[in-house]
């Protein structure tokens, strides 16, 4: 038997679910790579989202369907599983329906918006059209996939139950909003995806920080690496409580650094941070299947 067939199964896939882990961290080094390279033309501007608007763009909508893809190849088992299933079909929603901006608010950007109100402006909406209408189509058909696969797998619908009916669920909600709410879900699309988003991030952070009995192979995290999980998920829950408080006011204070940006720049931070130090504790986690052994 040769070198490359002597490798166990298992230490494939352990290797697999590493690049995975690395790679969604590594979604917050490229938006924060392009965000930077696009300061030198536009400046510093009111969030980071709105450097969807800059050469920066591409590369931020790139990152985050890159995420969407690793949190789905991911998945996890149980709740796990069904947190992040939820977190990555918000991801493309993120990177697809833009923050709102005042017209005149990014240099060199032409914004048609009615009267001086923010908004998405019409130049950018048959793109944002396209996304979202891709996004329905692509979930659409990994509904239908993750239907067959459970099919030919033999897993029971309890297994895959939630994820499913929960994609379902934000599909049409999607579909409804987009259809005969356009203009309320250009408004508050990009605010309301991104803020669950992190809470889902959060709600996982702090799964992970907790034994789980029930899994007979459940890598536990050391008291350190589970008291820092803890407080991951509490500043991303502050985080977002925070830029909620500002959206809510109407007004942004003024300031050198934009308090959007700032927060922004957190939840981030606190984004990689939690997949690096994932990756760290199941570095060696044998088990990357749907359910754990045992578990019904």
């Amino acid at each position: 038997m040769d070198a490359v067939t002597a490798v166990p199964v298992e230490t494939s896939l352990m290797r697999t679910y590493r690049y995975v882990r690395l790679g969604i961290a590594a979604t917050v080094v490229v938006i924060a790579a392009s965000v930077g390279f696009a300061f030198a033309d536009v400046g510093l501007l009111p969030s980071i989202s709105a450097y969807y608007y800059t050469p920066a763009g591409d590369a931020f909508v790139a990152a985050l369907v890159a995420a969407s893809f690793g949190l789905f190849a991911l998945s996890g088992r149980g709740v796990e599983r069904n947190l992040l299933d939820a977190a990555a079909l918000l991801a493309p929603l993120i990177a697809f329906i833009p923050t709102p901006m005042y017209p005149g608010g990014i240099p060199g950007v032409e914004a048609t918006c009615p009267a001086d109100t923010p908004c998405v402006p019409l130049e950018y909406r048959a793109a944002v059209g396209n996304g979202v209408s891709t996004y329905l189509v692509v979930g659409a058909i990994l509904v239908i996939a993750a239907l067959i696969i459970r099919r030919r797998q033999g897993l029971t619908w309890r297994q895959v139950a939630a994820s499913i009916l929960v994609s379902i669920a934000v599909l049409v909600a999607v579909f409804v909003a987009w259809t005969w709410a356009r203009e309320w879900m250009l408004a508050v699309g990009h605010f309301a995806a991104s803020g669950i988003f992190f809470l889902l991030i959060a709600a996982v952070a702090v799964w992970n920080a907790f034994p789980h009995p029930g899994d007979p192979l459940w890598v536990q995290p050391s008291r350190a690496l589970a008291i820092t999980n803890i407080v991951i998920a509490a500043a991303m829950v502050v985080d977002i409580v925070v830029v909620i408080a500002f959206i809510a006011r109407g007004e942004i204070p003024d300031a050198d650094v934009p308090p959007i940006f700032v927060c922004e720049f957190i939840a981030l931070g606190l984004f990689m941070l939690f997949w690096l130090l994932q990756s760290a504790q199941k570095w060696r986690d044998p088990n990357p299947s749907l359910m754990a052994a045992g578990m019904v």
